[in-house]
C-alpha cells in the first residue's frame, strides 16, 4: 500500500529534481537513481542494501564512458535509496548510456536512472528510439504490468532475490590485477637494455628529445588508464565486439592526452596505448564472461574489435591531399605497410608466433629476465613490419635492422659476450642513421603482457 509519507516523500524527490535540474550548468544533465521494486522493499534495509554499490556502479560506468561526473549525492529517504549526479553530456547520449547500464549490469533489472535536462524535461526511452523496458518478473512490458498490477510483492520479491544472487562485478581484483599486468609490461620493456636504437637505462638511442626517465613518466601516467581500457571490456556485455572500438579510440586520445602532458608534448607511447589498450579491453570482457584470459583467447578477440580496420583506415587516401596524410596513410601508399593496425588486425602473429616462444624458451632454460627480454626485442625486429623504422629508414633501415638483429641472435643473443658486444654494435649504427625500432618495442611490451597472463 502507497501511504500518504510515501507519497509525501515522492513529491519531496520531484521537487529535489527540478531544484538541482533548474540549478545546473549549462552542457549538463541530472541523472536521477532509485531502486526499481515496490515500496515495501525499497524501505526494508534487508533488500536495499545494495542500493548504494549500486549507485556507485553507475557513478563509474559514466565515468569510464568518457561522460564527467560531478556533485553525487546518495541518500535514503522516505521512499527508499535516492541518488543524485550531474553528468556532462547531451540528454539522449547520458539517456542510451543509462539504459546499457540497466540492461547489462547484473543488477541492472533493479536500478531506474532518470535523465532530465536544463529545461526540466525527462528524457524518455521512446523519446530516444530505445526499446521500452522490460518487467523482471514475466519479460513483458513493464509499464503495462505496473498499471495491471500483475505481479504481487511475493512475486516480485523473489525475482529479486534472485536477481541479487547474480555475480556482482567482480570488484578490484579481477579489473586491477589485469590492469597491473599490463603496467607492468610497460616497465619491463622500458628497463630492459640494450636495446639497439631505443631508449633504455643505457643510452638514448636514436632520439634526443627522450630519456629513460621520458619513459617513465609517461609509464607513470598511463598506469591508471590500463584499467580504464579493461572496464571498458569488461562493461561491454555480448555486443559485437567491433562496437567497443569507438569507445576505445575515444578514451584512448584521453590516455594520449595524458602521456603528452607528462611528457612535455613527446610521443613515447602512443602506438602502445592502441595496442595494449584493445588487449585491455579483449582481457576484460573474456574475464567478465568467465572465459580463461590466455595470450590466445586475448588476441583473437582483439583482433575481433578491430576487425576490418585496415579497409577502413586506408580506403580513399588517393584522394587524400599528401599534406593532409599522417606517416601511416604514407607509408601504406608506397610501401603497403600497414603496421600495428595490420598486426592487430590478424591476431597478433609476430607476437605469438615469434616473440612469446622466444620469451618462454630463455626463460625456461635459465635467461635471466633482462636478456629473455633483450632477445625477444631482436626475434621481434626479424619479423615485424616496423612503420618507426621505414618512416626514417626507408627499405634500406629495415633490412637494416632485420640482419643486424639476426645477427645478434647467431651470436648466442644478449647474454654471450659476443651477442653483447653484437647489440651494443647495432645500437651504435641504428643510431648514427637515426633508426629507431619503436615498432618492435611496443610488440615487446604486448609480447610481456600475454607471457604475464598465461607465463
Amino acid at each position: 500500500m502507497v501511504t500518504a509519507s510515501i507519497l509525501d516523500a515522492r513529491e519531496a524527490r520531484w521537487n529535489r529534481r527540478r531544484r538541482k535540474a533548474s540549478a545546473m550548468p549549462p552542457g549538463r544533465v541530472l541523472v536521477t537513481f532509485t531502486l526499481r521494486m515496490p515500496s515495501s522493499l525499497r524501505l526494508d534495509d534487508r533488500r536495499n542494501s545494495f542500493g548504494k554499490p549500486l549507485f556507485d556502479s553507475l557513478l563509474r560506468f559514466f565515468d569510464r564512458m568518457g561522460m564527467t561526473v560531478t556533485e553525487e549525492e546518495y541518500l535514503v529517504g522516505g521512499d527508499g535509496p535516492e541518488g543524485y549526479c550531474l553528468v556532462l553530456g547531451g540528454a539522449d547520449e547520458v539517456k542510451r548510456g543509462a539504459v546499457h547500464f540497466e540492461e547489462n549490469h547484473p543488477w541492472g533489472d533493479l536500478a531506474d536512472v532518470d535523465i532530465m535536462d536544463g529545461a526540466l524535461r525527462c528524457v524518455e526511452r521512446r523519446a530516444s528510439d530505445l526499446p521500452p523496458r522490460r518487467c523482471y518478473v514475466c519479460g513483458g512490458t513493464a509499464s503495462e504490468c505496473i498499471v495491471a498490477r500483475a505481479h504481487t510483492v511475493e512475486e516480485t520479491n523473489r525475482c529479486v532475490l534472485e536477481i541479487l544472487e547474480r555475480p556482482a562485478p567482480k570488484k578490484g581484483r579481477s579489473i586491477s590485477s589485469l590492469a597491473a599486468k599490463a603496467a607492468e609490461a610497460l616497465l619491463f620493456e622500458t628497463a630492459a637494455a640494450p636495446k639497439p636504437g631505443l631508449v633504455d637505462p643505457l643510452t638514448n638511442g636514436a632520439h634526443k628529445d627522450m630519456d629513460y626517465f621520458t619513459f617513465l613518466r609517461s609509464a607513470a601516467a598511463l598506469a591508471p588508464w590500463w584499467e580504464v581500457f579493461v572496464q571498458l571490456g569488461w562493461d561491454f556485455g555480448g555486443e559485437e565486439p567491433a562496437q567497443l572500438l569507438p569507445l576505445l579510440r575515444a578514451r584512448g586520445l584521453e590516455a594520449e592526452r595524458a602521456m603528452l602532458a607528462a611528457t612535455g608534448g613527446v610521443n613515447t607511447h602512443k602506438g602502445l596505448i592502441f595496442s595494449l589498450g584493445i588487449l585491455c579491453a579483449a582481457a576484460g570482457n573474456l574475464a567478465a564472461a568467465d572465459v580463461p584470459v590466455t595470450d590466445q583467447t586475448c588476441s583473437a578477440y582483439a583482433a575481433r574489435i578491430v576487425q576490418g580496420i585496415v579497409e577502413r583506415d586506408f580506403s580513399g587516401l588517393e584522394k587524400k591531399a599528401d599534406a593532409r596524410r599522417t606517416w601511416g596513410e604514407r607509408l601504406y601508399l608506397r610501401y603497403g605497410a600497414t603496421g600495428i593496425r595490420g598486426e592487430v588486425e590478424q591476431g597478433f602473429p609476430s607476437v605469438l608466433n615469434h616473440g612469446l616462444p622466444r620469451l618462454r624458451s630463455d626463460l625456461s632454460e635459465g635467461t635471466s629476465l633482462n636478456d629473455a627480454l633483450v632477445n625477444c626485442l631482436l626475434t621481434l625486429c626479424t619479423v615485424t613490419e616496423d612503420t618507426n623504422v621505414l618512416a626514417r629508414g626507408g627499405p634500406e633501415g629495415s633490412r637494416l635492422v632485420r640482419d643486424g638483429a639476426a645477427k645478434v641472435l647467431a651470436l648466442g643473443g644478449a647474454g654471450s659476450p659476443e651477442g653483447r658486444e653484437a647489440t651494443f654494435a647495432l645500437d651504435r649504427a641504428l643510431t648514427e642513421r637515426n633508426i629507431s625500432p619503436g615498432g618492435s618495442a611496443d610488440l615487446l611490451a604486448v609480447t610481456v603482457f600475454l607471457w604475464l597472463l598465461s607465463p
